[in-house]
This record gives structure tokens, sequence and C-alpha cells, in this order.
């Protein structure tokens, strides 16, 4: 009885460190693009509200109630979000939200210039630059000490020896980013 309650309870254990992160992975996070459909009420009174949105700063931008938080949400529970502040602003007593996302098809990146394999990535919560780079197998023999990272059109230069003295200055890669690994 004893052994079956300690697997019991190691089952649980891992259960309850598992579950927090496939929890953050279905998630909406900035720059996720998610479709919004409302029904219930006439098509001609929900049709502004049948469309796509983009996470931004945290939060959603829809007609006539503004911003709605969105990031740290799952789609079920950013839809009820929207269905209670379409109903607490009186602008729907029947609000059906469905959210759909495909926000894991656009968390790409892409690693280019001196690393064995480049191309695109799927993006990985919490991944660091040079975890990017050795995802595309590595510095080759060509590569120099600077990397970079592109995110919204702006650069920023890093090195590989200061981040291997100092791991905490290794930056955190966001979706979309473009990360470029100089060479000769």
């Amino acid at each position: 009885m004893k052994k079956i309650i300690l697997a019991l309870l190691a089952l649980l254990a891992v259960f309850t460190v598992a579950l927090p992160r496939v929890q953050a992975q279905n998630t909406f996070r900035n720059g996720d693009v998610l479709e919004m459909r409302l029904s219930g009420p006439p098509e001609e009174f929900t049709r502004e509200f049948n469309i796509v949105l983009t996470v931004d700063e945290g939060s959603v931008n829809l007609p006539l109630i503004g911003r709605v938080a969105a990031a740290g949400m799952s789609s079920t529970a950013l839809a009820a979000s929207i269905e209670r502040r379409l109903k607490d602003a009186k602008i729907f007593t029947i609000a059906n939200v469905n959210i759909n996302s495909n926000s894991g098809k656009d968390r790409i990146i892409i690693v280019g210039g001196s690393v064995r394999s480049p191309g695109k990535q799927v993006w990985i919560q919490d991944i660091t630059l040079t975890g990017a780079i050795s995802g595309a197998g590595g510095p080759t023999e060509f590569a120099k000490d600077t990397m970079k990272i592109i995110r919204g059109g702006k650069a920023q230069t890093y090195s590989r020896k200061a981040i291997k003295k100092n791991p905490a200055a290794d930056p955190r890669i966001e979706p979309g980013d473009i990360i470029e690994q100089e060479g000769d």
C-alpha cells in the first residue's frame, strides 16, 4: 500500500513540474497572430468583431472596448475575457467568442552566416543567442567572435567570448529574430 501511495505521489510531482511548461507554450506572447470570431448576435452586428489580431505590448486592441490583456493567456481564457468585456460594456448580452491561433507556426527564427546549418528554426521558449547558434550546428571554422540579433529592423552585436565569460549576458531570442553569426 505504501508503494502505491509513494508511486502516486511521485507521479503527481512529475505532473506538477511538467504542467506549467506545457501551459506556458500554449499562451499568447507579443507578436502572436490570432483570429477572433464572434457568434451569438446576428451577423450584421458581429461583422466588425470577426477580425485578425496581433498581440502587441501584452494586449490586443478591439473595436468599441479597446485594449484587452492577452499575454500569458490561453485561447480559452482570452475568449472568456473578451466575452466578459463585451457584456460588461453592454455591447452584447450574448457573446460567444472563438479564438483561433496559429502562433506555433509563426514562432520561428532565422539563423544565418557562418553556421553549419543555416536556415529557419522553430523558436523555443527561453532560447538564447548561443543556443540558437548551437541549434544551427554551431559556428564554422570561418566564424568570427561577433554575432548579431536583428529585431524590428535594428541590429545588436554580441561577442561569443564575452558571453562565454559571463553566461548571464547571453540574450534571449524572440520569435521573428534574425541571428547572424559573422564570419570571413
